[in-house]
């Protein structure tokens, strides 16, 4: 033990002695290292930023039905089952037309045809811009995007009024009034349509009232409901993330559901992260293969020019293990020290990046390395230094004392 301490000793003295020769290795390694973890840092940034910025709009994240449903619609045991399918955040039902577009009326007047989209507690959309559960009831809530919003000209915490009209089967004119309060007004990036979002409930009630079904908690009078259950025209299903979005339009093609997703720019995404995790790879094994190159040229050279002292060392007494080691420990030096210079290099240049392209990133971060990804490229570059001295390791260890004294 005592020996194999003083080995480690010489070899980092030797090492430091000749620190032009050490710093011209370190920072080799460094200029290798340093721009593949830069090239794999932006890497992250870019794709993962297009990842977020997909999840930021709810609408990526949605399935609906391509067709015209089935006779009858979409029961509603149909669709709560959708919730239950792996992958699946949430689902409900949509009324059809005839309940959707509701003309809304201010209190100074202005009118604008409105299109409405049901939702119900746990509605992404909703719960993403942090708007409140939507009530029903003798004043309902509504959320409106802001161009609805701008149209009307009515701001969180306004009243509406929305006049319903239909024609009873003996040919009689009916028409009455639903009043609304603005619970919240959706930033321009939800939606750039003439939109709101209203209690699906409250849809159900004012197609019932416009098919001259009875609606008894709201007065409403008409015929009585045929059918127990009720079924909808279309429905909007939820994935919980990007990769279960084809995997929920395959369960419902298997339904013999069509469905329209946004799987075209997933799939962009996933094809351009593809492509970059193909160059990096070309120029890691590119690099790779050099710098094996260059530390087993640098190795054995060393080992050479100190075959009188390691010869010296043997005559000495110390081991072969000894002198295996002595190469290892100078290679392992190194490494890590080249290592730690790439991982300084990467720091200030991704610093210098983000700060270039702060207005056009909006403050998020263009290079992102995980500790992990530095670590596992650290760790590989340890052991391809290691593996490229092993040969130089063994020829010291085959220096033979006598010829130190052959040549004395």
């Amino acid at each position: 033990m005592q020996r194999l301490s003083m080995i480690l000793r010489l070899a980092a003295r030797d090492w430091l002695h000749e620190r032009s020769l050490s710093l011209c290795a370190v920072l080799a390694l460094a200029s290798m290292l340093g721009p593949l973890l830069i090239l794999q840092g932006v890497k992250n940034g870019v794709i993962d930023g297009m990842r977020e910025r997909l999840l930021e709009d709810p609408a990526v994240l949605v399935i609906t039905p391509a067709g015209s449903a089935p006779e009858g619609g979409y029961p509603a045991s149909f669709i709560d089952s959708l919730r239950t399918l792996p992958g699946a955040r949430f689902s409900v039902g949509r009324t059809r037309d005839i309940a959707t577009d509701i003309t809304l009326k201010t209190a100074s007047g202005r009118m604008q045809s409105i299109g409405m989209e049901p939702c119900a507690p746990g509605e992404p959309v909703l719960e993403h811009y942090h708007m409140p559960v939507l009530r029903d009831g003798d004043i309902a809530d509504i959320v409106l995007s802001s161009t609805a919003a701008q149209s009307l000209g009515v701001s969180a915490g306004d009243a509406l009024t929305a006049s319903l009209g239909r024609r009873t089967p003996e040919g009689q004119l009916q028409s009455v009034t639903i009043r609304l309060h603005v619970a919240g007004i959706l930033p321009p990036e939800a939606s750039g349509r003439r939109m709101g979002f209203l209690p699906l409930t409250l849809l159900e009630d004012i197609q019932d009232y416009r098919d001259y079904i009875a609606v008894p908690k709201r007065g409403y009078e008409g015929r009585e409901r045929k059918d127990a259950e009720r079924r909808y025209a279309s429905f909007r299903l939820y994935a919980q993330d990007l990769n279960a979005v084809e995997g929920l339009a395959a369960h419902l093609a298997a339904r013999g559901v069509d469905s329209r997703t946004r799987a075209r720019d997933i799939a962009n995404i996933r094809a351009l992260e593809t492509a970059i995790s193909r160059v990096i790879l070309v120029i890691s094994l590119a690099v790779g293969a050099g710098f094996t190159a260059f530390t087993f040229s640098s190795v054995q050279g060393a080992v050479r020019r100190k075959d009188r002292m390691l010869a010296m060392l043997r005559l000495l007494g110390f081991s072969r293990t000894g002198i295996i080691a002595y190469p290892f420990i100078q290679t392992l030096l190194t490494s890590l020290c080249g290592i730690a210079l790439a991982g300084i290099i990467y720091l200030l240049v991704s610093f210098s990046i983000d700060q270039i392209f702060a207005e056009q990133i909006h403050g998020a971060a263009l290079a992102r390395l995980a500790p992990g990804e530095y670590l596992a490229a650290g760790g590989l570059t340890l052991l391809i230094a290691l593996i490229a001295a092993a040969r130089a390791s063994i020829r010291a260890a085959s220096i033979e004392p006598s010829s130190v004294l052959r040549e004395v």
